[in-house]
């Protein structure tokens, strides 16, 4: 569902509306072969009327107070973009006949064509660029726009607790700093391991292949990134407050030394979660021979396992089509000044990556997390790390949990 609304929209913004047709989001969207027959296959269908659905709830819902509204018509998969005042005073024309949703198990996808590369390398930056900067800067604006008044504090436990600390003050600032796609792109591709000070020194873009330098140029981040930023979004606006979201590639060291801040994605994606990981005891590490990405567990109490794995190559061998266990690892940390908080979210796939990223922002999770690692409520969450075990499934996860926690975490930057 999620590349579904992805794909509609970033074509919309981008004025091609000629890609939005059922037989493209088939092949492109929802992994049916080029030449399949819509009239035999009708999965984009039932799920453009899924979409529909939740679309509807959500901005009837938790969505109420968004400024802005996004339907997709019936009849058609071309989004509209309405602010809520106008879409709201909008007489509902007579509904088109939408093909009726038949009441039979969707057909399996069938085999995709052999391929020499994961399809997600292939991901530009006008993909995400356009849809990310469209809805961080949307939802940027609302937030000022609307000048939203709060009544009274904000009502969950577990969220005062633990992102109170960030807000002391009115219109707090916020920084989010998305991961850098291209340069984890660009690591797997060439079967190199860089660091910050590579990231830093931009080298690795002065490489002879131009394909690869080619993906590393672009300016691409993950949807989970996206998520997890309106997440926050909205969950400053609660607090009165606002995020500055931020690219991994534009910042400099010093950005770390004063403010709030919550870096999402592991040390491929986002090299400055590197300056960090001396102080953490969950750390992302790859396989030099298979090349799969795992946590590793630094000091392994009894019950726990020195290493938590996903299978390599996910999209090349098909797994992304296959549940599969996967971890994230939530971190909240002292900042390099000893005074400010930083967040730190990652997880060995797009998947654990918006788990994390949904555990610090729904109640519900939030608080069960909490619980897991012992916190006592109504006090401001001390430092801590917590490992979470999940089932990673096509387009989504389930049963997120947490199986192993440190608390008591602290960090000092430069003290490699």
């Amino acid at each position: 569902m999620r590349a579904f609304l992805l794909y509609i929209t970033k074509h919309a913004i981008a004025e091609r509306s000629e890609r939005i047709k059922e037989q493209s989001i088939g092949s492109e969207v929802l992994g049916r072969r080029p030449n399949y027959d819509p009239a035999e296959d009708n999965i984009v269908r039932v799920r453009a009327h899924e979409l529909r659905q939740r679309l509807e709830k959500y901005f009837a819902t938790d969505g109420i107070d968004e400024p802005f509204i996004i339907t997709v018509p019936k009849g058609s998969y071309i989004p509209e973009f309405h602010a809520r005042a106008a879409a709201d005073s909008l007489v509902a024309p007579a509904p088109i006949a939408e093909p009726a949703t038949p009441a039979v198990e969707v057909k399996a996808a069938e085999p995709k064509p052999e391929r020499r590369l994961p399809r997600w390398l292939w991901v530009t930056a006008p993909v995400l660029a356009i849809v990310a900067i469209a809805a961080i800067a949307l939802l940027s604006r609302s937030a000022s726009q609307a000048k939203r008044v709060i009544d009274g504090p904000v009502q969950n436990a577990a969220i005062q607790d633990f992102w109170g600390q960030f807000f002391a003050h009115p219109e707090e600032d916020l920084r989010v700093v998305t991961a850098d796609t291209g340069f984890a792109l660009w690591q797997d591709l060439s079967g190199k391991d860089l660091n910050l000070g590579d990231y830093l020194s931009r080298k690795y873009l002065e490489l002879p292949d131009d394909k690869i330098r080619e993906v590393a140029v672009r300016r691409a981040t993950s949807p989970a990134d996206l998520a997890i930023s309106l997440q926050l979004a909205g969950l400053a606006r609660d607090f009165g407050g606002r995020i500055n979201e931020q690219y991994a590639r534009d910042l400099v060291a010093r950005t770390f030394q004063k403010g709030n801040i919550v870096v999402i994605g592991s040390h491929r994606s986002n090299p400055w979660i590197e300056i960090f990981e001396p102080h953490l005891n969950f750390v992302v590490e790859r396989d030099a021979t298979t090349g799969a990405p795992f946590f590793r567990n630094k000091s392994p109490l009894p019950t726990e396992a020195p290493t938590y794995m996903i299978p390599a190559m996910l999209d090349a061998n098909g797994a992304e089509q296959k549940e599969i266990e996967s971890y994230g690892v939530v971190s909240l940390l002292k900042g390099c000044n000893g005074h400010d908080l930083v967040v730190l979210l990652e997880g060995l796939n797009m998947e654990a990556t918006e788990a994390a990223g949904e555990v610090v922002t729904n109640p519900q999770r939030l608080g069960t997390m909490l619980r897991s690692i012992g916190h006592q409520p109504g006090k401001a969450v001390a430092p801590f790390e917590a490992l979470i075990k999940l089932t990673s499934m096509p387009g989504g996860y389930a049963n997120s949990q947490v199986i192993a926690y440190r608390v008591g975490t602290s960090a000092s930057c430069g003290t490699r």
